[in-house]
């Protein structure tokens, strides 16, 4: 299906909790410090990013801090 990548490092550990397999890490070519995750594009990824964006937007509204979805996720 292809790889998916992911800019941000606790979504990228929670989903390897989940299950998920990290193929391979590669430096942020827009920012050299920071890593991109690269996970193999499946339909159990796609599920488990889900959950996490609604687990992430109800710890937000709860808090106070809703902002919208800020985590960076590109196919």
């Amino acid at each position: 299906m292809g790889m998916k990548l992911i800019y941000k490092k606790s979504m990228a550990l929670s989903l390897i909790r989940m299950g998920n397999d990290l193929e391979y890490t590669a430096r942020n070519r827009e920012n050299p410090k920071y890593q991109v995750y690269f996970f193999e594009h499946t339909e159990k990824l796609n599920n488990d990013i889900a959950i996490l964006q609604e687990q992430l937007e109800k710890e937000r509204e709860m808090n106070g801090t809703f902002k919208g979805r800020e985590s960076r996720i590109s196919n």
